[in-house]
């Protein structure tokens, strides 16, 4: 009897839960309350690859948002606007063909009203202004690429990549040189360690979408350069041409000495790190730093490297690293008159950001070094100096001090 009425009990209860279980179905999170009413009054801005469709929107509480259909490449996409909005975007379209665009009005339980059609006529894609605005020439080791990218404001970046091949010719295709990434109004990019060789180059600019433009071809051939044999370190040897600017304390311009662990030598060591040449603290600014090439070279380009501390970024665009310098040449260092300036740099922090405060694209560009180009009229010299101006710990000041990690040079030697 006893074991009869705990069966029972168990079979009360199941059926109680099984009585208890619906089969639910997941519904909006605000519930359904119908489609909004549609848009109306639309209207048409055409823009480079696209357009901007104002509207009226409905007096509907219901309202969510706003989208538009269209296609793009072949396919069907949508482009979303807040009820907040009276307009929507319509982007990343890769020629100037008539497109028909579905706007509906969508409401609170994802129901879309009725579509109204609007044609637009977007005009050519921004690609090819960049693409147009491509002034591309050669220079030592490869080539120099200047673009103009006026679509890419702060507020709205319009990022491209700038590509560039070369034929081969025994595959009869091209094959990828460099790809030059970027979201930049304006900038410019050198291609490097290419033969100096004549070959048929390619270079076609791309965008978010996959919108490319033609190849356009040029013929060239990349100027020869090797890089140059550690500089010999001339400081005591020569007289110090008292050229503009000088400290401001009234002194002359001087050649200071260096910490007795971080010698000259040590900016040609091929070692990157919490290590180089450093000097004396406290000096006035700026500051002269004459070295011997060895041989007349015509100059091609150069590329420093900021010290780290301990193999991180403590140091980076602060301290004693560089910020901003000259590098003057001559042929005959006893003649205080005979140096001409060669170049002229200030280091650039991606960022913006305050001194000791540093972003990851800023730390990734010093790990990577920083290369600047001489003129291409530049004259062939043997002997160069390193004008300290100031450092980032110092930016401006009358006192200041110089490290560096490593200076790598290039050129073509004359004699």
């Amino acid at each position: 009897m006893k074991q009869f009425k705990t069966i029972l009990t168990l079979f009360m209860l199941v059926s109680v839960v099984m009585s208890s279980c619906k089969e639910e179905t997941l519904k909006p999170l605000y519930g359904e309350k119908g489609a909004p009413k549609p848009v109306t009054n639309a209207s048409v801005e055409n823009i480079a690859g696209g357009a901007i469709i104002s509207y009226t929107l409905p007096d509907d509480a219901n309202l969510l948002y706003v989208k538009a259909e269209y296609e793009r490449q072949g396919k069907m996409v949508v482009s979303k606007s807040s009820f907040y909005k009276k307009s929507v975007l319509i982007e990343g379209l890769g020629d100037t063909n008539p497109r028909e665009v579905k706007l509906y009005a969508v409401g609170t339980g994802e129901e879309a009203s009725a579509p109204i059609k609007v044609t637009i006529n977007p005009l050519a894609p921004p690609i090819f202004g960049v693409m147009q605005s491509l002034a591309i020439r050669e220079s030592f080791g490869g080539m120099n690429v200047k673009f103009l990218n006026p679509a890419s404001t702060g507020e709205r970046p319009y990022n491209i990549v700038i590509g560039v091949v070369v034929w081969d010719d025994k595959l009869s295709e091209w094959k990828d040189v460099d790809a030059y990434y970027t979201g930049l109004a304006s900038g410019g990019f050198s291609v490097r360690g290419l033969e100096a060789k004549p070959r048929k180059f390619g270079f076609f600019v791309k965008d978010t979408w996959d919108n490319r433009t033609d190849t356009l071809q040029k013929e060239m051939t990349p100027i020869y350069e090797e890089q140059l044999k550690a500089a010999v370190d001339v400081r005591k040897k020569f007289p110090i041409p008292q050229i503009r600017p000088l400290p401001v304390d009234g002194s002359l311009l001087a050649e200071p000495g260096n910490l007795s662990s971080w010698p000259f030598t040590n900016l040609f060591d091929n070692q990157i790190g919490n290590n180089g040449f450093h000097s004396n603290e406290k000096n006035p600014l700026p500051a002269w730093f004459p070295m011997d090439l060895g041989k007349v070279t015509r100059l091609s380009r150069y590329k420093i490297w900021q010290r780290m501390h301990d193999d991180n970024s403590t140091y980076f665009y602060s301290h004693g690293n560089p910020h901003e310098w000259e590098i003057w040449g001559t042929n005959t260092p006893a003649d205080q008159n005979s140096w001409v300036m060669l170049d002229h740099q200030i280091m650039v922090k991606p960022s913006g950001l305050p001194v000791g405060q540093v972003s990851n694209d800023d730390v990734e560009i010093a790990r990577a070094g920083h290369e600047y180009e001489f003129p291409l009229d530049a004259p062939a010299v043997r002997y160069i100096a390193w004008k300290h101006i100031d450092n980032w710990a110092s930016i401006q000041g009358t006192l200041g001090f110089l490290h560096m990690s490593e200076l790598r040079i290039w050129g073509q030697i004359q004699q």
